[in-house]
């Protein structure tokens, strides 16, 4: 196996750094799938997908290479420690000019970043973090697959993450838990219900993609609020298009697109109030 690459974008720097920031608050241990045309972030709980994150290889790096474990199944999995592996991009943040990332063996697999970082004088600084990794068996990959959904009740597009995340913010401080609904009207609403209030946020005339109402009822699933807030931090990368797919009283699925390099799926489980 081999595998290395290197950035020298600033953006793509940052929105690399970041979108391992975000992965590190969701859980502790993250599976790391490298392909030849992407890198996977896939996080799990007890089987159950929860967060699966891709990057274009294309966009973020300037050099890429990689050979997986055979010629017929060319994929790297790697399993590492989430905060870890943020703490290690946390360098970035000062004034990057480079990173290369590569598959090493330092008495253990490691994912080593070797980050030139600017500096007042003439030469350059360089940094080296480490991070351990496990190298995961082929036996275990179907475990690391993305999730194959077919149909939701209905698909609709999300309001700003940036507004949402204000009302969600404000909504959780009275219940530990929100419902979402949708309709096939493009209605969008966020609702909490508590003993002494109800309250609800509307945002009427949302492009749908698919419903699979056969009458004018809306279609809703109650979730916990905080899961929902983590997703919401991913208003950091700008996106193009974030979707929210609702199996009624199931599951909720929020997909982002940025620009097609980046796409990110969330899986928050309905909850029985």
């Amino acid at each position: 196996m081999k595998f290395r690459c290197r950035m020298i974008d600033v953006t793509a720097m940052r929105d690399f750094t970041n979108i391992v920031s975000i992965i590190s608050k969701i859980a502790k241990q993250c599976i790391l799938r490298i392909t030849t045309e992407e890198i996977s972030f896939n996080i799990g709980c007890d089987s159950i997908p929860v967060l699966w994150v891709e990057l274009s290889q294309s966009h973020f790096f300037i050099e890429y290479i990689m050979s997986g474990v055979s010629e017929k199944q060319n994929e790297i999995y790697l399993e590492c420690e989430a905060a870890m592996l943020a703490r290690s991009l946390s360098s970035l943040r000062l004034n990057s000019k480079s990173v290369k990332i590569k598959l090493t063996n330092k008495l253990q697999p490691c994912l080593t970043f070797e980050m030139e970082l600017s500096s007042s004088t003439v030469e350059s600084r360089q940094c080296v973090h480490d991070v351990p990794v496990r190298v995961v068996p082929r036996k275990e990959w179907t475990t690391y697959k993305v999730p194959n959904i077919s149909e939701f009740d209905i698909s609709i597009d999300m309001p700003l993450l940036k507004n949402l995340r204000n009302i969600v913010e404000r909504m959780r401080n009275m219940s530990s838990h929100l419902t979402l609904t949708a309709d096939k009207t493009g209605m969008f609403i966020l609702k909490v219900e508590t003993d002494s209030a109800n309250v609800s946020a509307n945002f009427p005339g949302l492009q749908v993609w698919s419903c699979s109402q056969v009458e004018d009822r809306i279609i809703s699933a109650t979730i916990d609020a905080k899961k929902l807030l983590i997703f919401l931090a991913w208003d950091i990368v700008h996106p193009n298009s974030v979707r929210c797919n609702i199996i009624e009283n199931k599951i909720v699925n929020l997909f982002l697109d940025l620009a097609g390099y980046l796409k990110v799926r969330y899986f928050v489980p309905a909850i029985t109030v």
